[in-house]
């Protein structure tokens, strides 16, 4: 890449424009850091190669995938709306899913005319894999914890959930395929 030219003529940046706007000890700033951190390349990476996912480097294929893990079937639209790429993309990842025997179409049992698509046996079976992965991970972060704390937690970010849906009109059900609305 190359320099950039006159980068001393600009003006610099004041001392407060380094300074983050959310503090770092706080609520916000640790969810943000979960969000990014669950969702940066770099960690599902390590996720597809120590549960040993069977198309190796393809992100596309593993997100899908996941999705099925935590929704069940679902219709190609709403998988394309859960990774945010068009449903000819999804069409294109869900053959890919087909040929390595993860993932099956099928009519969807509420309206004929509509297609969704689910995991086969071995899907399931990659999908239990990844999911013993990320237990192994949070047994580890939770190591030191009693269990008290433990089901503290859970039932406070539950009660997170249910009411981020609510306060965003049901997008966080929308989203990972969960009813929290209830």
């Amino acid at each position: 890449m190359a320099r950039q030219k006159n980068v001393g003529a600009r003006a610099h940046l004041p001392a407060s424009a380094f300074a983050a706007l959310v503090p770092a000890d706080s609520l916000p700033a640790a969810l943000a850091s979960f969000a990014v951190w669950a969702n940066s390349t770099a960690n599902r990476r390590d996720l597809m190669r120590d549960a040993e996912f069977p198309l190796e480097g393809d992100m596309a294929s593993f997100l899908l995938l996941n999705q099925l893990i935590y929704r069940g079937a679902a219709r190609p639209t709403d998988l394309a709306d859960a990774v945010e790429v068009s449903t000819s993309h999804v069409s294109k990842v869900v053959a890919r899913l087909e040929t390595a025997g993860l993932v099956r179409r099928a009519p969807d049992p509420t309206d004929q005319r509509a297609v969704v698509v689910g995991l086969t046996d071995h899907g399931r079976e990659i999908g239990n894999r990844l999911l013993a992965r990320i237990d192994a991970y949070y047994e580890e972060l939770f190591r030191t914890w009693s269990e008290t704390d433990r089901e503290e937690l859970s039932r406070l970010v539950v009660k997170l959930a249910h009411s981020a849906d609510a306060v965003a009109r049901q997008g966080l059900s929308r989203a990972s395929g969960y009813d929290w609305s209830g």
